[in-house]
């Protein structure tokens, strides 16, 4: 527990949210909106702003029931308040960073002592997983912080020390509504994933009289307060919004195949290994340490089963999913992050071998990592043909060569008369560095795979008028739209916006390849095409189609008929 005053405390809490909103903020904006996620969670805000409809989600025009309204309503009003740019538009995601980090403080603080908090957040801030997703505008980040609240919520009503009945409700009705918000966020893998995990725990320990504690009414009345009225509004204004969204999105989309994301059982395993690096050393010493406390029987072993049930709950929760992206896994960073603190701080304290084990852990793994770069990658890029496979392994491998640096750092103070708490300092501070590496590595590696449209869609955006029409060709380019302030038609492709196109039959928003060069030839209207550089040298060395090139660069051109 705590031993600082009110006073330290408060200053301790200002002080570390400075630290994480600069280490977080920095370079937020360097790069443009990446295509497709980055562009279509902007692109759906700015239609709602556009449109003033906030119940309806649209995505070029067109329905789009994936995702629940909140996260689109938060960046709606950034754009309202602060306007729509990439700072603006990736303020979320380092507001909800940064609570994830404050938040496991606080628990790591009030439950065991500051250095466990401070610790915790440090590691989990510095993980790569989590501060990749800091970087990118996208709903899962968002998710893992309202659930990681809503679990920390049961946390201390049900598993650590016993609370007041009083303190119980509280966190109770709180682990509702942070849920509800959770499903408003992504859906309802708010509360099942939460449910999920506490049913675990109830049932490794056999706390079964903790269920009818659970379900208290207040708590469920706030929970539906929160869920219920977008999902009532949005279903009385769309008849096709139910099967889509809770059967197609819900359903479907766990036990199928149907999104072409279907990866082996074992998929997270080799992505936790290295997304939570440089820390993964650590944390396997810390997860053998919580299941040894839990096999001889520990005061301890209580809260231990619960952060096991809750980190391997979600592990498999997704494992056996037929849809698998490597963000999904998020929620069970917090506990980890926890457990491992709990392991480096333990360590420090009494200079036990945990931080050597955990050191030499992560050397073996980072020198693996590079002896499969050196001698796997042309026979990775050969499997996939893909010569973009090679880009991404250089950045791959210059962050591995940071993170090497890194825990030659750490591993030398361990073996060292160098103060256990100043080789951790060290390890924070190169960690925090590996994350500028890894920032710089991010901007480069989606320059070479996925160009930005923005220098094409901000000319078009100068130069077009109310009746002029714009069109993507053979591909629909999510942050074009964006940049240039306007929904566009599309050629050649359906893609995800095929619910849409299908469930508003009247909006001619997608064309054939005969219906759009049929109308560029007899149309009195100017048509803007965007297309890729090696599509437009294809199409018009078989096309006599008059054009002008209005405006290129090393990825794309804009032409037009007139």
């Amino acid at each position: 527990m705590s031993n600082l005053s009110l006073s330290e405390r408060i200053r301790g809490f200002f002080a570390l949210t400075l630290v994480l909103s600069i280490f977080f903020a920095y370079d937020m904006g360097i790069r443009p909106f990446a295509d497709p996620d980055e562009g279509r969670y902007v692109e759906i805000p700015r239609e709602m702003v556009v449109t003033g409809d906030y119940v309806t989600p649209r995505l070029n025009g067109l329905k789009y029931f994936e995702k629940p309204a909140l996260f689109y309503w938060m960046q709606a009003a950034s754009q309202k308040i602060f306007g729509l740019h990439e700072v603006s538009m990736r303020l979320w995601t380092v507001v909800f960073a940064v609570l994830g980090c404050l938040m496991l403080c606080f628990v790591g603080s009030s439950c065991y002592s500051n250095t466990v908090g401070v610790t915790s957040a440090g590691i989990l801030a510095t993980s790569l997983i989590y501060y990749a997703h800091s970087r990118l505008i996208i709903t899962d980040l968002v998710l893992s912080v309202f659930m990681g609240g809503t679990l920390w919520c049961f946390f201390t009503a049900f598993v650590g020390e016993k609370a007041s009945p009083q303190r119980q409700k509280i966190m109770v009705v709180g682990m509702y509504m942070l849920s509800a918000l959770a499903c408003l966020t992504k859906g309802l893998v708010g509360i099942v994933l939460p449910a999920f995990v506490a049913f675990l725990w109830i049932l490794f320990t056999k706390n079964w009289k903790k269920i009818p504690q659970m379900l208290y009414w207040p708590g469920i009345f706030a929970f539906l307060l929160i869920f219920l009225p977008w999902h009532i509004c949005v279903m009385e204004q769309n008849g096709d919004f139910f099967h889509f969204y809770f059967v197609v999105e819900h359903f479907l989309r766990y036990t199928t195949t149907m999104h072409d994301r279907y990866q082996p059982i074992w998929f997270f395993l080799p992505v936790l290994l290295l997304g939570f690096a440089p820390w993964t050393g650590f944390s396997l010493v810390a997860i053998k340490n919580a299941a040894l406390a839990v096999w001889k029987k520990k005061q301890t072993s209580t809260e231990n089963i619960f952060f096991l049930c809750w980190i391997g709950g979600v592990l498999g929760f997704f494992s056996f999913s037929g849809s698998k992206l490597i963000p999904y896994i998020l929620p069970l960073l917090q506990p980890l992050a926890l457990i491992t603190g709990m392991c480096v701080v333990k360590s420090i304290e009494s200079r036990n071998s945990d931080l050597r084990i955990g050191a030499l852990v992560n050397i073996f793994l980072f020198a693996l990592m590079a002896v499969a770069y050196f001698f796997l990658k042309s026979t990775i890029a050969n499997i996939l043909q893909n010569p973009d496979v090679v880009v991404l392994l250089r950045v791959f491998a210059a962050m591995a060569l940071a993170a090497a640096i890194m825990l030659l750092a750490m591993a030398y103070p361990a073996y060292s008369k160098i103060s256990p708490i100043n080789a951790l300092l060290v390890f924070l501070f190169l960690a925090a560095n590996m994350m500028w590496v890894i920032n710089k590595g991010s901007t480069y590696y989606q320059d070479i795979k996925k160009p930005s449209t923005k220098k094409m869609a901000e000319f078009v955006q100068l130069n077009k008028k109310a009746d002029d029409e714009i069109f993507c060709y053979n591909r629909y380019y999510q942050d074009f739209p964006v940049y240039a302030n306007s929904t566009v038609n599309v050629v050649n492709f359906v893609g995800e916006l095929e619910f849409g196109a299908n469930a508003e039959k009247e909006k001619k928003v997608l064309w054939s390849e005969e219906e759009f060069w049929e109308f560029w030839r007899t149309t009195e209207k100017k048509i803007f095409l965007l297309l890729a550089r090696d599509q437009y040298r294809k199409i018009f060395t078989t096309k006599d189609n008059k054009h002008n090139i209005l405006d290129f660069d090393e990825n794309f051109v804009v032409i037009s008929n007139k």
